[in-house]
């Protein structure tokens, strides 16, 4: 087996044709038809199969395909590992996101990065570790930062602590119910249902469980920043979100804070990566970068640092 069998069955399986792999690797088709035949000689079965919708892996070449691109990108990764300690700008770097981690924490952690490392391409993705989950596992993604998860596997992940959070009630500018001082003040309002652990329902209802109260329905799920930011401003709804959230000029130009007396913990903001396996430098910087901004916020917000 050769990298090129691994390369070429990545291709076909993720373009589900051998004309699409063809046209994405520059090779011909009767090439990549005999490496995928070679490949699948040595394991010993089929790995692909033809259906109404294309070329689509086999119950064991799903489970081949998700080893290989691990492997790939490790090698990947190898390369630039190498070329980045012998002083190259070179590579990538690909992390996962949570909304509060892009307002909180990557406008302070993004030029610092562009400035020492101008030669690596970074991409960010923006969601929850559920959602993110696949992509870190299979190396798309060098590290996940946000909130915790209720479960994770610690024998595949890693996961370090930057700071602890909270949620605070927010609504449109001038909002009538802006004066309530206690959550009971707001049980009847109209509530969009916003969270970062599943199900949505639970988080919600235990914040005005947690002070004795009977939860409000939220009829209205939103499950992106700008979706958000529209309904709060051009609604009397409101929503419990990240400080973050609320901090930021996307949201602080259009909603404003409900001072109610009730403190609302938020999941902590938690950095997860593969268990066993070391970052590049430049993704490490970049993870040291994010470590000292968590550090800073939480020193701007006049608490000390939770220990990790």
């Amino acid at each position: 087996m050769k990298l090129h069998h691994l390369r070429d069955f990545i291709a076909i399986a993720e373009t589900r044709s051998i004309r699409g792999a063809s046209r994405r690797l520059g090779l011909t088709q009767p090439s990549l038809t005999r490496s995928l035949r070679e490949l699948e000689a040595e394991l010993g079965t089929p790995l692909l199969e033809r259906h109404a919708r294309g070329v689509v892996p086999t119950p064991i070449g799903e489970a081949f395909l998700r080893r290989t691109h691990a492997a790939m990108e490790e090698i990947r990764r190898a390369q630039e590992e190498v070329g980045q300690l012998r002083g190259r700008q070179t590579g990538a770097v690909a992390v996962g996101l949570s909304g509060a981690t892009w307002l909180g924490l990557v406008p302070g952690v993004f030029p610092a990065f562009r400035k020492s490392h101008p030669g690596v391409r970074l991409h960010m993705v923006e969601g929850f570790f559920p959602a993110l989950e696949g992509r870190l596992a299979d190396g798309t993604l060098d590290f996940y930062i946000g909130p915790r998860p209720e479960r994770i596997d610690a024998d595949h992940y890693s996961v370090e602590l930057l700071f602890e959070n909270e949620r605070l009630v927010a609504g449109r500018k001038g909002h009538p119910r802006r004066n309530a001082r206690q959550l009971a003040e707001l049980v009847d309002a109209e509530w969009i249902l916003t969270g970062a652990r599943e199900p949505l329902e639970r988080e919600f209802a235990d914040v005005f469980a947690r002070y004795g109260l009977t939860p409000p329905v939220a009829m209205v799920q939103a499950e992106s920043m700008i979706g958000v930011a529209a309904l709060l401003s051009m609604t009397d709804a409101l929503a419990l979100l990240p400080r973050q959230w609320v901090e930021s000029p996307l949201f602080s130009s259009v909603v404003e804070v409900i001072p109610i007396a009730e403190r609302i913990d938020s999941a902590d903001i938690v950095r997860i990566a593969r268990a066993g396996l070391p970052l590049t430098p430049a993704a490490a910087h970049l993870a040291t970068l994010f470590e000292r901004a968590a550090g800073h916020y939480t020193h701007q917000r006049g608490r000390p640092a939770t220990p990790r």
